[in-house]
């Protein structure tokens, strides 16, 4: 997957506004399921920390969740990589990226690799699409968000509806 990564267009954070943002989980969920085509023609993105993510987890999934994947990634015409200065694991960095954009996020997601997500999208103005919706996102953390323009979706057709 790292190739097909690597060929996705780049897109700095700073120019990112207008993407949903495609938290690891949904993608992998999305894939499982047979939805990824739903997002085909959808100004839709991955983060480089996100992608990261699916390249560890990948040998873990299913040959055909792997095979669809794939062929999403290959197809779809829109889908972007978004730059992140962050990589997974890195704990200290998680940190101190989501405190530089806005620190009382790590008080509402104490798990600094998930709230990375999230202050990309605070700082892009996108939204996101995750399927850690309510045990991630308390009601607390979706006020926080939507007082900031940020709408965190469960599936593409809420996001349509």
């Amino acid at each position: 997957m790292k190739e097909l990564f690597a060929a996705l267009p780049r897109v700095p954070l700073a120019d990112a506004k207008g993407y949903a943002l495609l938290d690891t989980c949904f993608v992998i969920d999305a894939a499982e399921r047979g939805k990824l085509d739903e997002l085909l023609d959808q100004r839709v993105a991955l983060t480089s920390f996100n992608a990261e993510e699916l390249e560890h987890v990948a040998h873990r999934l299913h040959d055909k969740t792997k095979e669809s994947l794939r062929r999403f990634f290959k197809r779809h015409p829109t889908l972007a990589m978004i730059d992140v200065p962050v990589h997974p694991g890195d704990r200290a960095g998680e940190r101190a990226f989501v405190a530089s954009i806005d620190s009382r996020l790590l008080e509402k997601v104490p798990d600094a690799s998930d709230a990375v997500l999230m202050v990309a999208a605070m700082e892009a103005g996108c939204d996101v699409l995750t399927k850690d919706k309510h045990h991630l996102f308390t009601v607390v953390l979706e006020n926080f968000l939507q007082e900031r323009g940020i709408h965190v979706w469960k599936e593409w057709k809420d996001v349509q509806g």
